[in-house]
């Protein structure tokens, strides 16, 4: 079979990557782009190699490519996006910590007229005043309705249509529901749902980082402990399987909330799963 030169390559490339992208709405890992490409290229009666193209890896070719966007992430694969949805693409470079509760309604929530947030370090709290109180404390920033508002448009003009246009309707309608119709929306699409999360997640992560890199508020006080994990291995001892109920049910609970790419990095020690096996638990 004849091998695909550059021009082929490449359309075959774009090809595979606006299709799934347009089906997963969310970056796709290079293995997977280039698995795909080996599937067409065969399909159509030809083969693949970049090798054969000039370039010693995968990457190496996709570079030469403008219209496809790279997203490195340490000790793990590329993931790769069409260029017009490089914001998307960013929400998915590494694991995101998880804000605190009071910590994301505070951002997250409209400022209300007449009072102010306050986050008190003493007493590690945030607190909703009226404006002109003299309470101690470091003044929150919360997202304005129209940095939300182009949170959404964003997300919207990075998806293919007709997802794009529906959102960007929502989005874009008049009154104070365009919030609530955006939602309705996005749950329609289970795929889009996740992908928004995501990327909203990033989106409310950095605004909080910036504002408490600027107020020297530690890291530690405004992402949420880690919940569900407890460590079965001490020292010197052997991995022992959960006591009870109620810890296998909170580590189910933590991997279930796990979005599918960070489970995927999980490294599990080849000598456990050699022990389960065999003795027949899974």
């Amino acid at each position: 079979m004849p091998a695909l030169d550059f021009a082929q390559a490449r359309e075959m490339l774009l090809r595979v990557v606006n299709k799934f992208y347009a089906e997963r709405h969310s970056p796709l890992p290079g293995a997977f782009v280039k698995a795909q490409v080996l599937i067409e290229a065969q399909n159509t009666g030809g083969t693949f190699s970049e090798r054969e193209l000039g370039f010693r890896r995968f990457i190496d070719f996709i570079k030469q490519v403008p219209e496809i966007a790279i997203q490195g992430r340490s000790g793990s694969d590329i993931l790769l996006a069409p260029v017009t949805a490089a914001e998307i693409l960013a929400a998915y470079a590494g694991p995101l910590p998880r804000l605190r509760r009071d910590f994301w309604r505070a951002f997250i929530e409209f400022p209300v007229e007449g009072t102010i947030r306050l986050y008190d370090p003493d007493e590690d709290k945030i607190l909703h005043v009226e404006a002109g109180t003299q309470r101690p404390g470091i003044v929150l920033e919360p997202a304005t309705r129209e940095t939300q508002l182009q949170w959404r448009r964003t997300f919207a003009e990075e998806q293919s249509d007709p997802i794009k246009q529906r959102l960007l309707e929502a989005v874009n309608g008049p009154g104070n529901a365009v919030f609530n119709e955006f939602a309705r929306r996005i749950r329609e699409n289970v795929a889009v749902s996740r992908a928004w999360n995501r990327y909203l997640q990033k989106q409310i992560t950095d605004h909080v980082a910036g504002w408490a890199a600027k107020n020297g508020i530690a890291e530690e006080r405004w992402i949420a402990p880690a919940q569900g994990l407890r460590a079965f291995r001490t020292s010197g001892e052997a991995a022992s399987k959960p006591q009870n109920v109620s810890q296998r049910a909170d580590l189910y609970n933590f991997f279930d909330q796990l979005p599918i790419e960070d489970l995927l990095q999980l490294r599990v020690p080849l000598e456990w799963i050699l022990k389960i096996t065999r003795r027949g638990d899974v």
